[in-house]
């Protein structure tokens, strides 16, 4: 069983907030608990600190006391670890034997004072505002118990021989803290303990776990039973807010299925948020736009292909039916026959440009690139094009300031340029001119074919280079167009990474240009010193008529007489070179 992507996120998010929940629930506890653990063994630090400044400041007290005796140092010092400890042993508790004190006529001096205030500050808030807690026991260092709190059961500490000898040896300036299970009037119970020693004493300072590991366990309790009920919540939370985000992904989905391919002009609904899901919605109706454009194209195609190459069937069939309904003679047949042939290699032009075409567009059309000579190949091409318009008597022109190299496949660009040239030639009236130009611009060779035809509208332009499109449909087909030339052109060209434009306005011709990068071009940087190229400036001008006369052999010249009339010669006009 499969979980639908909602079903899956919710999953998901329910797994990584019980994950969440549990590390911060046990980060919760943890913490909790060393801080209890770490402010009680503070406070038992506090409280031993006070009751060995409280001995010693006794010890010192008593000592000044006793400075007339005549006893000696050594005497004096044991006295005073002795007498430091009466206090203690005259009074049951320590709070006792503090209110007796306080109530010694004898002034304290002033420092002893602050201290002793110090001191009992500290032991009323530990021992004398909480006596039921804290525990404590003071011994002196043969072990013998001086004074033990009230709420110590009769064994009081039970403290191994081992300990107090470790005790009395390695604790001179600081406490140790450990564990134990000491019995107490309210019966055995966990107690923290502290250790300190002194010159005259070992002070015992505990205090019961219970209280601590109270809190701990309502904290836990209390996180125990707070856990599922907030799992329960953020399941329910992530499958709402599952919903919601998904719910502009079912309305895509409902619109995708009502797209096919008799309505792809319908588009999906793109939210308002700015998100991937926006982004997607954006990207399909982009691929929809293209879908829509290709479908669009490619019924065109069947129908302009179709129209194209049902014409001369229609034509061969009408033909071939009316050669057989009636006896013809040989001259009859061979028009039939001619006639025939014709339709036949227009046929023939059709299939090899969609051919052509086709393979283009399915990337099985390999260039064989290699570095080629532009304007040297274009001049040779304005020479041999110049027969084209021998009957119209079209004169074209060609003119190069400088070669330029690029790298194509020499034999296709070549057809390439001399279908633009055919193209200017068709539908350029009879006494018109063709100029060929080329030039330099930047990075660029700028190629500009240029008539003085009919010209294109500028409806027509954004078409023009569309497969079976044609301005004039009935013109070009007595012209032998089948409407694929200009989009094999611009094929070529966009294969060599170029671009091709027209611009064009009815009754003043039409200027195709075509850019293609140059293979190594000239660096543009004023501030580098740049030798010029060698330059040569072609400015060639073909009179057809001349050419056509040359090629039939005209009677004049076999005659050895002028033309009636002299015609322009070629013409080089080579600029004077660089060094």
């Amino acid at each position: 069983m499969s979980l639908s992507l909602r079903g899956r996120l919710t999953l998901w998010f329910g797994l990584v907030m019980a994950l969440s929940i549990g590390i911060f629930g046990t980060l919760i506890y943890t913490s909790i608990s060393t801080e209890l653990r770490t402010s009680l063994d503070l406070s038992l630090e506090r409280m031993i600190n006070s009751i060995v400044l409280m001995i010693r400041t006794q010890g010192e007290k008593d000592q000044k006391e006793k400075k007339s005796s005549a006893a000696s140092i050594k005497e004096r010092s044991n006295d005073t670890a002795k007498d430091a400890l009466e206090f203690l042993r005259d009074g049951d508790s320590l709070r006792q034997d503090s209110l007796r004190r306080a109530a010694t006529p004898k002034p304290l001096p002033p420092a002893t004072a602050e201290a002793e205030k110090i001191v009992w500050t500290e032991i009323y808030e530990h021992i004398v505002l909480n006596p039921r807690n804290s525990l404590i026991q003071v011994m002196d260092t043969a072990g013998t118990i001086v004074f033990r709190s009230k709420n110590l059961g009769a064994d009081s500490f039970h403290i191994e021989q081992d300990f107090l000898r470790l005790a009395v040896d390695t604790i001179p300036r600081y406490t140790t803290i450990y564990q134990a299970v000491l019995d107490t009037t309210s019966g055995p119970q966990p107690i923290r303990i502290a250790v300190a020693r002194t010159r005259s004493a070992i002070i015992v300072v505990g205090y019961p776990r219970n209280e601590v590991q109270s809190i701990l366990e309502q904290l836990f309790s209390t996180l125990l039973l707070l856990t599922p009920v907030m799992l329960v919540l953020s399941i329910v939370g992530g499958f709402f807010l599952a919903k919601t985000s998904l719910r502009p992904v079912d309305a895509i989905t409902r619109t995708a299925k009502e797209i096919t391919a008799s309505n792809l002009s319908r588009r999906l609904p793109v939210p308002n948020t700015n998100d991937e899901i926006a982004r997607l919605s954006d990207t399909l109706n982009d691929m929809i736009s293209r879908l829509e454009s290709s479908f669009e194209r490619a019924k065109q195609f069947s129908a302009d292909a179709s129209h194209e190459l049902r014409t001369p069937l229609t034509i061969l069939t009408g033909e071939m039916e009316l050669a057989l309904r009636s006896r013809k003679t040989p001259a009859e047949y061979q028009d039939v026959i001619s006639s025939a042939l014709q339709e036949v290699l227009r046929l023939s032009r059709v299939v090899e440009s969609l051919l052509l075409l086709s393979r283009a567009d399915g990337g099985r059309l390999s260039l064989h690139g290699e570095p080629t000579n532009l304007t040297e190949m274009l001049a040779d091409l304005a020479d041999a094009a110049s027969i084209l318009g021998g009957q119209k008597d079209i004169y074209i022109t060609f003119r190069a300031n400088e070669d330029l190299t690029i790298e194509a496949d020499r034999a296709k660009l070549y057809q390439m340029f001399l279908n633009l040239v055919d193209n200017a030639v068709k539908y350029t009236p009879e006494g018109g001119m063709i100029s060929l130009t080329v030039h330099r611009d930047k990075n660029v060779a700028e190629v500009r074919v240029r008539d003085t035809g009919i010209g294109i509208s500028g409806e027509h332009q954004k078409k023009i280079f569309d497969r079976f499109y044609r301005v004039d449909k009935a013109r070009s087909r007595e012209m032998g167009g089948v409407g694929l030339g200009l989009s094999i052109v611009q094929w070529t060209v966009q294969a060599h990474d170029g671009d091709i434009r027209v611009e064009s306005e009815p009754g003043q011709g039409s200027t195709f240009v075509v850019r293609i990068p140059l293979l190594n071009p000239t660096p543009q940087n004023e501030d580098m010193a740049i030798t010029p190229p060698r330059h040569r400036t072609l400015a060639q001008t073909f009179d057809v008529k001349r050419l056509l006369k040359k090629t039939k052999g005209s009677d004049e010249e076999k005659k050895g007489k002028e033309p009636a009339a002299e015609e322009p010669k070629p013409v080089t006009e080579p600029q004077e070179k660089a060094g």
